[in-house]
């Protein structure tokens, strides 16, 4: 069985797919006056103080993401009110960005909790990609039809139809077969190195042997 290890080839395509899977936290949130702001994007939204909370990104008529520079959460309009300056929420940036990223915590290990060996992965395309074999320190070993890749936890993410590794199958495959002459490298290396060491061992063998059976003057 071919097993790649594929972490540098491929970590940056894995993580920005997973990201993009994520969906944006949803934080709780209590307006001043829930009146149901009419929001738009790029609208700036307030805390009651006056203070810059953040910029409506999109809205879908029912919820808004306020992305705050350092998170996006997703804000029922429900829990806007309308204020002088534009949308008021009664949460400043700080406590936002607390909630949000409690429960962006708590999303991460429970979504971590299903990578377990037998899960089934898709790729960004929708297409099966394999099963999970093992989950260690050193990644996720998934087997696919092309053998077994060592992945980084960090590029599977929540997806509609389960665990999604941030790649097509098209993309993975490719990232294998580069690393395939990497991995072959290293075991010709291994072996020369095993090689070398044992005529080493027989050389010296050969050498304290013949010095074993010189007679003393």
């Amino acid at each position: 069985m071919k097993n790649f290890a594929i972490f540098a080839l491929a970590t940056t395509a894995f993580v920005s797919g997973a990201a993009s899977a994520q969906a944006p936290a949803q934080a709780p949130a209590t307006a001043a006056a829930p009146t149901g702001a009419a929001v738009t994007t790029g609208a700036t939204v307030y805390d009651t103080s006056g203070g810059v909370v953040g910029t409506v990104e999109s809205t879908d008529g029912t919820t808004a993401i306020v992305n705050t520079g350092t998170v996006k959460a997703g804000i029922p309009l429900t829990s806007l009110g309308q204020g002088a300056q534009g949308p008021v929420l009664a949460m400043t940036k700080a406590q936002l960005e607390a909630a949000a990223g409690q429960q962006q915590a708590q999303a991460t290990a429970e979504f971590k909790s299903k990578l377990v060996p037998g899960a089934t992965v898709y790729g960004t395309g929708g297409t099966q990609l394999g099963t999970i074999k093992s989950v260690d320190a050193s990644g996720v070993t998934l087997t696919t039809a092309d053998g077994d890749a060592v992945l980084p936890v960090t590029g599977f993410g929540p997806g509609p139809q389960g665990i999604l590794l941030g790649m097509t199958a098209e993309q993975l495959k490719a990232a294998m077969s580069a690393a395939a002459p990497a991995a072959s490298a290293g075991a010709a290396t291994d072996a020369a190195a095993t090689d070398q060491a044992a005529a080493t061992t027989e050389a010296t063998t050969t050498t304290t042997t013949t010095k074993s059976k010189r007679k003393p003057r």
